[in-house]
């Protein structure tokens, strides 16, 4: 008999110890009785007999690549998840396929000559490690992308080629297609069972040699893995939001740094962190296109303020009206950007200044009028939209903050001619629904597409002359320290939508037009200007750790946040701040109330001694109640 300590898939739980009457190997998937369930376990390593009786455990024929093994030890350790929750991640390899596994070679590739520019762009990448291709919108980076491809795979090995989900149409699909034809592979959470089975079969049998995917293609078993292109690096997408709470960026930057993989990172608007990374280790390539030359024209125009807090959101001008007409009778596309959806985002009452808020999440609820229907955008409970004040029974009830519904009804009735559509997580729900509307929007079969930052996510507008960014000013006055950075990088991805083949406008309604307008010319100006006037106190100079405490009971919350901190000052490191700990800015979110703790320091290995001291001292019923987020996105 053969003893084993297994990590129980998906499970924050300790290692445990089984009898398996097989030899397994490290990274094996096991069959283990846990509780009451049979549940899978990965095995870690081989142990001796333990002085009590064990459960038994059956081999399965499935196991872990080393590539994988890598990664999940170093997503527990950094991002301070138990290790059976890492491999969880992970899509393991069936040893039933090994007999199968071959490398067609590609042959006959027709690959488009790259311009001056881009062969010198293609060159730095080749010769730097890990390198960011900082390139404008409409440079051509995917034609750069698609070379490199061509190059891994002359050299038998395979190519990997992230993007945010939503980037994932059947643009890029085509594109790479076009040229690598059926050995190219799509990888995303909407894609069925089935058809995740059947690209596991042909990618095990080399039949896939190209994998586009969103961030969970990072964990497929891939074999010979030469390259790894994280497209958009930027987007926030790529930070999962659920434990563990990795980045999948960071996390290819790792496997790079650890494998002889090649990691190319690639955006029009870099990420500050990145930026910063690339200038001082000298692994930058700025790629300048036609952007902002004679291919756009700026228009800013202040919004027109309201004479009193409820009156209805700002709308749009006259003059913008005037300007979309114009684009319309010229048989041109518009693109309008709003950041958020539903009608409006609140409703407000006029008396007591009171919002209608969810039962279980300290936030206004959202207005959706097609289901007459107030939503929380969190937990998604609702009720029906009421008529007066739940606080005070007054019936004036106002809406405030115009949302992405409010704005293409409003154009349906001033164009009513013209076919808008929607294009927001409200209304495209499937993949099938984003492919049919982008396919009908590039057909021009739809004049205008009202959206959200889904707009932004590197899809190709081939006849969009008009890009219309409202409520940008929401964004920028976000209470978080990366809210310039967000805004400029959305600003930038939004007006990139916009003169793709021809001229271009781009139309932004802001009353902080003066701060944007100093950045129109270049993006990089504002990386500049940001890593001048951020406090040293926060990323790209520091890394931050933020642990949240959550519970039903708001004083089982407030007792975990000061059991913790006691813990943490029973170890003060001289590297490690303890910033401060507060309510969190959303107090409760699905039924539980939250509070925060933030941990500052200089030094990764410093912060990751602290946390994983504090872990080690946490006794289970309060490892239950908190969560830690390393390098996370929000710091409130």
């Amino acid at each position: 008999m053969n003893y084993y300590l297994i990590a129980p898939l998906g499970q924050n739980s300790p290692l445990l110890t089984y009898a398996c009457d097989e030899s397994c190997q490290i990274g094996q998937i096991c069959l283990i009785p846990l509780k009451s369930k049979t549940t899978q376990g990965v095995v870690l390593s081989a142990t001796s007999k333990p002085d009590f009786e064990c459960k038994i455990a059956t081999k399965t024929t499935s196991y872990f690549l080393p590539n994988q093994q890598l990664l999940a030890h170093f997503i527990a350790s950094y991002y301070c998840a138990s290790i059976g929750e890492s491999y969880k991640l992970f899509t393991p390899f069936d040893a039933v396929l090994e007999s199968q596994i071959i490398f067609e070679e590609v042959r006959d590739l027709t690959l488009q000559p790259l311009s001056e520019s881009q062969n010198k762009a293609l060159a730095f990448l080749q010769t730097h490690h890990n390198p960011l291709l900082f390139g404008d919108t409409g440079s051509g980076k995917t034609e750069i992308y698609i070379h490199l491809i061509a190059q891994t795979l002359a050299q038998g090995k395979n190519a990997l080629f992230l993007m945010p989900e939503i980037s994932l149409t059947p643009q890029i699909e085509a594109r790479l297609r076009k040229i690598f034809g059926q050995k190219v592979g799509i990888w995303h959470s909407k894609i069925t069972q089935r058809k995740k089975q059947e690209m596991l079969l042909k990618l095990a049998q080399g039949q896939i040699r190209v994998i586009a995917g969103a961030r969970s293609a990072l964990f497929l078993p891939i074999f010979s893995l030469g390259l790894v292109i994280v497209d958009e690096e930027h987007d926030d997408a790529y930070k999962s939001q659920t434990r563990p709470r990795y980045n999948a960026r960071d996390v290819a930057l790792y496997l790079g740094a650890k494998n002889e993989v090649k990691i190319v990172l690639g955006s029009a608007t870099p990420s500050l962190n990145s930026y910063y990374r690339a200038t001082n280790d000298k692994n930058m390539y700025r790629l300048k296109g036609q952007y902002f030359n004679a291919h756009k024209t700026f228009t800013f125009e202040s919004p027109h303020l309201p004479t009193d807090l409820y009156q209805n959101d700002w709308g749009l001008s006259a003059s913008l009206v005037s300007k979309m007409q114009k684009v319309l009778d010229r048989q041109e596309q518009i693109i309008v950007f709003l950041p958020t959806r539903a009608n409006y985002k609140m409703l407000l009452c006029e008396k007591c200044g009171e919002g209608i808020k969810c039962e279980f999440c300290a936030v206004n609820m959202s207005l959706h009028t097609d289901k007459n229907a107030l939503i929380c955008h969190y937990c998604h409970w609702s009720k029906p939209i009421m008529s007066v004040c739940p606080h005070c029974l007054s019936p004036t009830l106002r809406s405030l903050r115009i949302g992405t519904a409010e704005v293409a009804k409003y154009l349906c009735e001033i164009f009513p001619k013209k076919r808008i559509e929607v294009f927001d997580r409200d209304h495209i729900t499937t993949h099938r629904k984003l492919t049919r509307v982008l396919e009908d929007f590039n057909n021009g079969e739809i004049d205008i597409l009202v959206g959200t930052q889904m707009l932004s996510k590197g899809h190709d507008y081939h006849k969009v002359n008009l890009a219309v960014i409202l409520g940008i000013d929401y964004i920028l006055g976000a209470s978080d320290y990366r809210g310039s950075e967000r805004a400029l990088s959305l600003m930038y991805q939004i007006a990139g939508r916009s003169g793709r083949k021809h001229h271009g406008e781009v139309y932004i309604q802001s009353a902080k037009s003066d701060f944007l307008e100093k950045f129109i010319a270049d993006y990089e100006i504002f990386l500049r200007y940001e890593l001048s006037t951020r406090p040293k106190l926060y990323p790209p100079y520091m890394r931050l750790a933020n642990i949240t405490f959550a519970h039903h009971i708001e004083s089982r919350a407030s007792q975990a946040l000061y059991q913790s901190l006691e813990i943490l000052q029973r170890k003060p490191h001289s590297e490690v701040e303890i910033v401060g700990h507060s309510r969190a800015m959303i107090q409760r979110l699905y039924g539980k109330f939250r509070f925060v703790l933030l941990l500052r320091s200089h030094s990764p290995r410093a912060l990751l001694d602290t946390l994983h001291y504090f872990i080690s001292q946490s006794p289970p019923e309060l490892q239950r109640i908190y969560e830690i987020d390393i390098d996370p996105l929000n710091v409130l």
